[in-house]
């Protein structure tokens, strides 16, 4: 009997024990905070090429006799860049030229001859018409004069096959030679006297001399962006530029979870001051707009970068995950629309877990 009244005793006293200690488990509470602001988005990048070409030559084993030009120098379209070594093609063309000049007189003599017997032929008509010649001769003279104009008509024949070789020739020939494909700035020269192209890249160009600005940004901070929203743009000598917003990546890199933005300098003037390479931080103003915020210490980060909130509901902690968005004065942007009256842990200290008993007191604002 003694045993059974001490057993209930310990029972009774465990459970007031554990009543106590859930009393004693306090937890500050807020409820989300709806803002309206512009979000500002800050990120580090460098100036690059809108465009850059590539220049080399399909000729293979053609070593580089010249160079005309520098790297940073400003050249126009269809500027002799280099020239390439192409001795057989040249001796071709000059063939082939000599070919097509004697084709060309060939066809000149004829012409004369031909033209010549049909004059003879005009004549003979009249004569054989009035019996002067026999029909013998008069045909005779009419085979003569058919066979001189089949000759002219095969030499322009084969002035046409040569002229046709003679340009494909040339076109080869003038594969050694290295034109600008547009205006714009030398950014690399690779091209040394005496080295073979081998379709190698020999020069490098901007075109028409344009930088621009080249950002990463994260998936949440693309969302905010939109083209043609004008930007300020700062150099790494604390220069203040302005631009305007020309691309915006529709693809995510798969490791990164990060994209591209292009923004065009708008101050025509610094453009010649600014150099590939040079590094700077972009700043975009997003529109104005209303989200629910908590407090950044509202907000768990797991170990895979994962976030989430702890909300109490009948005394009992539930935790849920949530998108996040900017920081700004110790709030942080809720992303992911959590009720206006959830309870929010203040603090998602790590001892919380699913499920723990706690009594919530509203935090003071």
């Amino acid at each position: 009997m003694k045993n059974c009244i001490l057993i209930v005793t310990t029972l009774l006293l465990s459970s007031v024990s554990l009543a106590c200690r859930a009393d004693e488990i306090r937890i500050s509470v807020t409820h989300p905070q709806l803002i309206r602001a512009a979000p500002v988005i800050t990120l580090p990048g460098q100036f690059v090429a809108k465009n850059e070409i590539a220049i080399g030559s399909p000729l293979q084993q053609q070593a580089v006799t010249a160079v005309f030009a520098e790297e940073g120098q400003r050249v126009e379209k269809n500027q002799l860049l280099a020239t390439l070594e192409s001795p057989l093609q040249s001796a071709s063309v000059r063939q082939l030229q000599a070919e097509t000049e004697k084709a060309a007189a060939y066809i000149r003599q004829q012409s004369v001859l031909a033209e010549q017997s049909q004059r003879d032929l005009s004549r003979m008509t009249k004569l054989a018409h009035s019996g002067v010649i026999s029909a013998s001769e008069f045909e005779k003279a009419k085979s003569d004069t058919k066979a001189l104009r089949a000759q002219v008509d095969a030499g322009q024949a084969e002035l046409r096959q040569l002229q046709a070789q003679l340009a494909r020739e040339k076109s080869q020939e003038d594969k050694s030679k290295i034109y600008a494909p547009a205006a714009g700035i030398i950014s690399e020269r690779h091209a040394v006297q005496g080295m073979l192209s081998d379709n190698s890249l020999l020069f490098k160009m901007i075109e028409n001399g344009e930088i621009e600005f080249e950002a990463t940004a994260g998936a949440d901070e693309l969302a905010q962006m939109q083209e043609t929203v004008p930007v300020t743009l700062k150099t790494a000598n604390n220069r203040q530029l302005s631009g305007t917003v020309r691309f915006i990546s529709p693809v995510l890199s798969s490791l990164t979870q990060s994209g591209r933005v292009r923004v065009t300098v708008a101050d025509g003037e610094s453009l010649s001051a600014l150099r590939q390479g040079q590094t700077g931080v972009l700043t975009y103003t997003a529109a104005s707009r209303e989200y629910q915020s908590l407090p950044y210490s509202a907000v768990r980060t797991g170990t895979t970068g994962a976030r989430s909130v702890f909300i109490v509901k009948k005394n009992k902690v539930m935790q849920l995950p949530v998108q996040t968005g900017a920081i700004n004065n110790g709030q942080i942007a809720i992303l992911s629309q959590l009720p206006p009256d959830a309870d929010v842990v203040v603090n998602a200290q790590a001892f919380l877990t699913d499920n723990d008993t706690v009594t919530p007191v509203k935090a003071a604002k």
